[in-house]
């Protein structure tokens, strides 16, 4: 009759733990969903705040820009300045020779000619005639070219600034679809962060609840147990830290050893088959589950606390603290045996235990 009451409590703990692993797988899987949607996340976020940097630089070299060409068209405007004076003295040394020329001392080829006592007084005077009028000539192309320096000058000034305001505008636009990018961005992690807290956190209420639920279901079967004369109990960590090195140093020497789920051995672990693995070279036994290893061994108050070989628990996973905040697990699917923060996960610790 006893065997049968030790039977019946055993098979209510093989199966409140058989829960248990069946809810923090179902938690495990809802919380590396939601890590890798913040993982993403962020890696956008990333690619905005990069792409928002190299914006602000643009638009400083544009400023720069700007200000040298500000600086060009003020030293332009007083050269159109210096210009317009010499256009404008030319145009009056052009009237002032006219006017002594074609009107108080107006001189005709025919004058010329009728008023010469010979052919070289002749010559002399025409050639005079001549090269005032080439003078002059040469004073009216230098007045038209200095016209269409100043026009040409104009008009790159206005292009050039032209530009500039343009690549302004667009740059603005830019920052102004950037920076609402980035907003919408910001506000999609943050959602994906508040629900990975509130999975991770629901996560282990439910882990809270049903290692109550466990417990009792254990010290039922415990009593059960006793009560048949069966004296086995889990033994309490002896405080050997040769073991605990000891599986340190192993624990080293197997990091980028793949992840497989459900591997137990140097081909492939999975977090708990990992943590198994190394305490079982040194004749302890852990738990195959990370949800029991969550409970086993002797606790360990907080990671001030926590010391070299002690078994670091999150909701459905678990990893070898080796010191310095620093934890050695089996990663995820499609990763390997990693050293790694103990605050990088991303989840909540929910126990720290020893069992050396």
């Amino acid at each position: 009759m006893r065997k049968r009451i030790f039977k019946g409590f055993a098979a209510v703990l093989l199966s409140s733990t058989l829960t248990v692993s069946t809810v923090f797988a179902v938690f495990a899987d809802d919380v590396d969903k939601l890590k890798q949607q913040k993982q993403q996340t962020e890696q956008e976020l990333g690619d905005l705040q990069n792409q928002w940097a190299y914006l602000l630089q643009q638009m400083d070299e544009l400023e720069l820009k700007m200000a040298n060409k500000s600086d060009e068209i003020d030293a332009a405007n007083i050269k159109l300045q210096e210009a317009e004076k010499v256009q404008a003295s030319q145009y009056e040394d052009m009237k002032l020779r006219i006017k002594y020329m074609y009107e108080d001392q107006s001189v005709s080829l025919a004058e010329v000619f009728l008023t010469s006592s010979d052919m070289s007084t002749m010559l002399n005077k025409a050639a005079y005639v001549q090269e005032v009028y080439n003078y002059d000539r040469n004073k009216l192309d230098e007045m038209a070219q200095t016209a269409n320096e100043i026009k040409e000058l104009k008009e790159n000034l206005e292009n050039d600034k032209k530009e500039l305001d343009e690549a302004q505008t667009q740059l603005t636009e830019k920052q102004a679809l950037l920076y609402s990018t980035i907003q919408d961005t910001q506000a999609k992690a943050d959602d994906v962060n508040s629900q990975l807290e509130s999975a991770v956190q629901k996560a282990a209420e439910v882990a809270a609840k049903k290692a109550a639920e466990q417990a009792a279901a254990a010290a039922k079967a415990n009593q059960a147990q006793q009560s048949n004369n069966n004296n086995a109990t889990t033994t309490p960590a002896k405080g050997d830290s040769s073991v605990a090195s000891g599986v340190v140093s192993l624990a080293y020497s197997l990091l980028g050893v793949p992840y497989v789920s459900g591997g137990s051995s140097p081909s492939g672990f999975d977090c708990s088959g990992f943590t198994s693995y190394l305490f079982r070279q040194y004749g302890i036994t852990l738990s195959r589950s990370s949800s029991a290893q969550a409970y086993g061994g002797t606790a360990v108050n907080g990671l001030a606390n926590a010391q070299p070989g002690d078994v670091i628990c999150f909701p459905g996973h678990v990893g070898l603290y080796v010191g310095g905040g620093q934890m050695i697990h089996a990663n995820v699917p499609g990763g390997s045996v990693r050293l790694v923060g103990v605050n990088s996960i991303g989840m909540s610790v929910i126990a720290i235990r020893r069992y050396w």
